[in-house]
């Protein structure tokens, strides 16, 4: 806490601009406006016509070049938005039909941010693409966007002459809405020589916070009740080889049903899901593991577990709830609420693979033992900028085991800032965790875990420093421990700049340093580093990250060894067919196993984009670990990556997914490969069908015999229908 004292003595103090949202009433309609595929507006008469647009990237300094006008208008069911984009060069728009929720081809697009909580803390986003594509998302100050979310909402949008024209309609029924002024903001970017970004209204780099420059809006009918239950029944199908065990095992052949169901009111959002299934979600790819201690991290992609999850996503000095935690669920319950001065998010389900991660934590004996899963969170707002203070629990029980096996924590949260530049985040958390052992008795342990940052944020500048502490005995089963017993102090200091003309377009700098030691005081890791981007004109972007560290540590020891690594890279983002992107690191570590210093080398390329209808990514990764004293290969890893999607008219879509992971040299050896490939329909979020095919082969060289088998194959299939009532 000394060095956070002394960070707000030493940053300067510079002045900031205040908020200063504009407050504007829109319109209630009589009857609902056309959402037909056409640029004709009449039925648009009566709306609030918005045309003050201003620039807010690359920067919020300028004139803007793209005239653009949005009819809003509170319809009898739901808000309805048009916005007529006009180009000065309608031949450069980016459009092209594609997936929901996918932007490969870094697309025109336009679109409403949209709070009907009105707390300014979570904002929803609705985007549409020039031809009418969706990308939902929610995003907040502190976490950022999450793609992932899902929304029912209907959107068009076709090509004019001068531009593109794209309508909008908002169910009252897919959004929580309270009574009052709802934080409410139109956006429209333009890619070309730089992505370019206009918004209504304008906003200002001197205001550092972002949702708090929305607009005020009113008017809105919370009395119309809409639709408040949405009912997704689906039907699953499975005929599959698991052949990991077995090469001769059998096909296997599965049918199930199951339901997702939510209810939301002014206040409450309950939801529900019995024997989800997830099937058609990328599988997940490791990142390629050469000498790394942390667990990896993999984002969450189930649509159960995405909305309303704000609270319980909340990370301190660690993630006391990671929702992949639970694997398989049988049924889910999530609901949610908010008041005019907190709001709450409660979680419980039951995992049918949840003695996997007991086991994992050192449990013996639970492998095939369910768990029950709780989460529950409040936050308590202080301000109109998102501050306040949160309370988090988890839960996971051990359900057929030893009575009270699983582990518990709780935490406590506080987000405030202070003053017009300064921002203070902390947490602190303990935990305990009962697992079971081979004689019978339980494991027990009990630990702690807390941190403390202040920001600072202006235009140009920004610094922070944060101190971390996690005990050695810190088991979060219900969530995500990345390093245990060490003590953390870091810090640094960035420069930034944008031009919307000119050679360049955006430019940043950080000097940051780290200071690591063990619990019991032992130093671990001391390093400085600094990281710079720069963009030009022509999409082109380059970044450097370097470290050099005084010390660095093997197997839980720390050795008398410097450290240092230097990370090239770049960007070409300037057609909309085909972008690339590549790094390449050279670096000087410790091989942790060993403790031998060696030398790791690593690069990466990237091709992606959108042609037509298809897009597509291509990316292929090496890294190198040898030793330093004879070039001895410790473990070279490769990895090729391919996805791709082709849309056709009618919601009709085609997905494919392929990778091969090689890992050879002294320490390890092995060859996975995998392929999915899908064709589907899906006119909305929520109803979906599909059928497809995927298979998983795995290589192991080091066997007594080597030989390449089929790890698991099959076919999967899927039938989701939404109803809203």
């Amino acid at each position: 806490m000394r060095h956070l004292a002394l960070a707000s003595i030493c940053l300067p103090a510079l002045a900031s601009q205040q908020p200063n949202p504009p407050h504007v009433a829109i319109p209630r309609l009589a009857q609902a406006p056309s959402m037909a595929r056409d640029a004709d507006l009449s039925s648009w008469e009566g709306t609030l016509r918005i045309t003050e647009f201003g620039m807010i990237m690359p920067d919020d300094r300028g004139q803007n070049r793209w005239p653009t006008i949005a009819h809003v208008g509170w319809g009898p069911d739901a808000l309805y938005v048009a916005i007529e984009a006009l180009d000065p060069e309608p031949a450069k728009i980016h459009a092209a039909r594609h997936m929901r929720d996918t932007n490969t081809g870094d697309f025109d697009f336009v679109g409403v941010d949209l709070d009907p909580s009105g707390k300014g803390q979570t904002i929803t986003r609705f985007f549409v693409t020039p031809l009418g594509g969706q990308i939902d998302e929610i995003a907040s100050d502190s976490a950022g966007e999450n793609a992932s979310y899902d929304c029912l909402w209907d959107s068009t949008g076709v090509l004019t002459p001068n531009g593109y024209v794209v309508k909008m309609r908002i169910p009252y029924s897919s959004l929580r809405r309270v009574p009052g002024e709802w934080p409410f903001r139109i956006l429209r970017i333009i890619p070309r020589e730089r992505r370019y970004g206009i918004a209504w209204p304008p906003m200002s780099k001197d205001v550092q916070c972002d949702i708090c420059q929305m607009a005020r809006v009113s008017g809105a009918p919370v009395d119309k009740p809409g639709s408040p239950f949405l009912l997704i029944p689906f039907a699953t199908f499975n005929r599959t080889q698991s052949l990991d065990a077995n090469p001769s095992a059998p096909t296997q052949s599965q049918t199930r049903l199951g339901m997702d169901l939510r209810y939301a009111t002014r206040a409450l959002t309950l939801e529900g899901t019995y024997q989800p299934d997830f099937a058609t979600a990328d599988a997940d790819v490791d990142p390629l593991q050469i000498n790394s201690r942390f667990k990896v991290y993999y984002p969450e992609r189930r649509p159960f577990f995405l909305e309303g999850m704000d609270l319980l996503g909340v990370q301190g000095a660690q993630r006391q709830f990671y929702s992949r935690s639970i694997q398989n669920p049988l049924y889910g319950v999530k609901a949610s609420g908010q008041e005019s001065f907190a709001s709450w998010t409660f979680l419980n389900a039951k995992d049918l693979d949840g003695g996997q991660i007991l086991a994992f934590n050192g449990a013996q004996g639970v492998d095939a033992l369910p768990t029950r899963d709780t989460a529950a969170s409040v936050k308590f707002q202080t301000d109109d900028r998102g501050s306040g203070f949160s309370f988090m629990g988890t839960d996971k029980l051990l359900l057929g085991g030893p009575q009270y096996s699983g582990g518990q924590s709780g935490g406590i949260y506080v987000d405030q800032y202070l003053g017009r530049e300064f921002h203070l985040i902390g947490s602190a958390m303990t935990s305990e965790s009962h697992l079971p052992q081979a004689a019978g008795s339980p494991l027990s342990q009990r630990g702690t875990a807390t941190s403390a940052e202040l920001d600072w944020n202006t235009r140009n500048w920004s610094a922070w420093i944060t101190t971390q502490a996690t005990s050695p005995d810190l088991v979060l089963l219900s969530g995500f421990t990345d390093l245990q017993g060490y003590r953390r102090d870091n810090g640094g200091f960035t420069w930034r700049e944008n031009w919307n003309e000119g050679r360049f377009s955006q430019a940043n700098a950080t000097l940051r340093w780290r200071d690591l030691s063990w619990w019991n005081g032992d130093p671990m890791d001391r390093a400085v580093g600094l990281d710079a981007y720069l963009e030009t004109a022509g999409r082109w972007s380059f970044f450097l990250n370097w470290d050099a560290a005084g010390r660095t540590w093997a197997d839980d020891h720390a050795l008398s060894v410097a450290a240092r690594s230097l990370t090239l890279g770049g960007n070409w983002n300037r057609l909309s067919t085909l972008r690339f992107g590549w790094s390449a690191t050279r670096a000087r570590t410790v091989d942790l196993p060993s403790g031998d210093p060696a030398r790791l080398q690593s690069a990466t390329l990237s091709v992606y984009g959108t042609a037509g209808s298809v897009s597509y990514n291509l990316t292929g990764q090496q890294s190198d670990l040898d030793r330093e004293a004879d070039a001895l290969r410790l473990v070279r890893a490769r990895e090729l990556v391919a996805t791709g999607s082709w849309q056709f008219p009618l919601s009709i879509y085609v997905k494919t997914q392929a990778f091969v992971v090689r890992y050879d040299g002294t320490e390890e050896e092995s060859v996975d490969k995998f392929l999915k490939a899908f064709v589907g329909w899906q006119p909305n979020a929520f109803t979906n069908a599909y059928v497809g095919w995927s298979g998983q082969r795995h290589r192991d060289p080091t066997a007594v015999l080597p030989s390449e088998r089929m790890v698991e194959r099959g076919l999967f299939a899927k039938l989701a229908y939404a109803v809203q009532f």
